[in-house]
């Protein structure tokens, strides 16, 4: 029996406009339908992938060849929606971050574990190339022993851009500034490579530069590992260009510079950087879920308590910044 194709709709063409191609080159799903309150962007999304849209949602949950909801509105918005979805039977995808808030995030996880349904959290940078050869390299021991996990963002965004939108750079719809919106997909991967956080031991978070925001436009944090080992995030988006956004990861035998497009690895044995690989060859959140809806795969590579896991780390930052105290984990 061949393998069932589930249909996705995706609601927010905003930023889901952007997302639409990854749905139609993705085995295993079709790009059913697109939702969004705009007028101007549904048509352009409707006429370009040349499939029907919905400006209400609750008309989108009741379509029968919608499988999959893809949820790309603000992050405020994300588990609200993501509820109906489940309570119509249909499998939630949202963007990162999952939302703005831990209780937001346990209301979705509950949700789809009633109805029975997938929740997944699209942090789409753990199908790259670089970060699946890095959690191979960390699966397979190449690095050994884990010492210290780097995550790093440094940008630029005006006061236009935060004014935009009415959204950007509010603790309600964004969940937070620099760290929250740029540097989440950095923070999600520091977590994922380098395991259970005993706790944030210090934080620095505030705004240096920008006149439109509520949120910080820097945030910088201490973090320590139930391994033994260590990591910093920082998150700007007050220097003067998009400099550069990455991750540095090391440990007793090997490491990997990745703050630019173009990795160096490092290895006290050379012969391991030729072992290097990518850890699975699912390119796509909405492939990987089909994958597990059809039997071929057991779990998912982002699932809620995973994409849980960002927020949490998150918000042990800002509380530490905030009260000026290590914060232990779990939150």
């Amino acid at each position: 029996m061949s393998a069932k194709e589930y249909g996705v709709a995706i609601v927010g063409l905003g930023m889901g406009h952007a997302a639409c191609p990854w749905v139609v080159k993705a085995p295993g799903v079709r790009l059913a339908a697109v939702c969004d309150v705009n007028d101007e962007r549904l048509k352009k999304s409707c006429a370009e992938f040349n499939v029907p849209g919905e400006k209400d949602l609750g008309k989108l949950l009741e379509r029968s060849d919608v499988d999959i909801v893809y949820v790309m509105t603000p992050s405020g918005m994300h588990a609200d929606m993501g509820v109906k979805a489940a309570q119509k039977g249909k499998h939630v995808l949202v963007a990162k971050p999952m939302d703005v808030s831990l209780e937001a995030c346990d209301r979705l996880i509950a949700a789809c574990e009633k109805a029975g349904v997938l929740c997944a959290v699209d942090f789409n940078g753990r199908f790259d190339d670089l970060q699946q050869k890095i959690r191979f390299a960390l699966d397979e021991g190449l690095f050994g022993k884990p010492i210290l996990g780097e995550a790093r963002l440094k940008w630029y965004r005006s006061d236009e851009y935060y004014a935009a939108g009415g959204w950007r750079g509010t603790w309600k719809m964004d969940g937070g500034g620099s760290l929250a919106n740029q540097t989440i997909h950095q923070i999600d991967q520091l977590q994922w490579f380098m395991g259970d956080i005993e706790s944030v031991v210090a934080a620095e978070v505030g705004i240096y530069n920008h006149t439109k925001i509520e949120t910080e436009d820097l945030g910088l944090a201490i973090v320590r590992f139930k391994s033994g080992a260590v990591g910093t995030v920082m998150g700007t988006t007050t220097f003067p260009i998009n400099a550069y956004a990455g991750l540095e990861i090391h440990g007793s035998e090997g490491g990997v510079l990745a703050m630019r497009r173009d990795p160096a690895w490092h290895f006290h044995d050379k012969s391991r950087e030729e072992k290097l690989r990518r850890a699975s060859e699912v390119r796509y959140s909405v492939e990987d879920m089909a994958l597990v809806l059809n039997g071929e795969k057991k779990s998912l590579l982002c699932d809620g308590y995973e994409g849980r896991k960002s927020i949490e780390l998150l918000t042990g930052i800002y509380r530490a910044g905030k009260e000026k105290r290590e914060i232990k984990f779990p939150l």
